[in-house]
């Protein structure tokens, strides 16, 4: 059984449709990834990730001496740490990294939300803010320890009711 002419040339418009399509929706994808690229220079995710790596591979080295080098044995373990100190640098890279960022920023905001956070960075406002939000997140962090701290020793007691009652007495 041979099909209708018509349903071969619906199917041959829609793809000639689309492939005439396919620069624009390639240049749009362009212009949200710019987007996204010029929000994360802004923000500067890429200064962030520096003193991150440092630390992950600070704490991972200093994990490692204490679980697997015993005392007198750092001369041999040295360039096997050095090797893992590389590995976690290279692997939380900015390079590296860079592509999984710019698809979450895509896949969050749409372009045009992307270009109004980066007008709001390039403003007085929004520089004022990137300026300060490290001290901002520091001082909040302090605002919930503070009061977390403060819990304890209600915590500690009702831990000590539940012990007696968990116990019998």
């Amino acid at each position: 059984m041979t099909c209708p002419p018509w349903p071969r040339a619906t199917t041959l418009l829609l793809a000639l449709v689309l492939l005439a399509c396919l620069p624009a929706i390639v240049r749009a994808d362009a212009a949200h990834e710019a987007a996204a690229e010029e929000l994360l220079r802004l923000i500067q995710v890429d200064r962030g990730l520096s003193p991150m790596a440092a630390r992950m591979r600070q704490s991972t080295l200093q994990q490692i001496r204490a679980q697997d080098v015993a005392v007198g044995e750092e001369p041999v373990a040295a360039p096997y740490l050095a090797r893992i100190g590389e590995l976690i640098e290279q692997t939380l890279s900015w390079e590296r990294l860079r592509p999984e960022f710019l698809e979450i920023y895509t896949q969050t905001f749409t372009r045009e939300e992307l270009v109004a956070l980066n007008t709001f960075f390039r403003s007085s406002v929004g520089g004022k803010y990137l300026a300060n939000v490290s001290s901002l997140n520091q001082q909040a962090t302090e605002v919930v320890r503070r009061h977390a701290m403060a819990t304890a020793p209600e915590v500690r007691a009702i831990t000590d009711e539940m012990r007696a009652a968990l116990d019998g007495n």
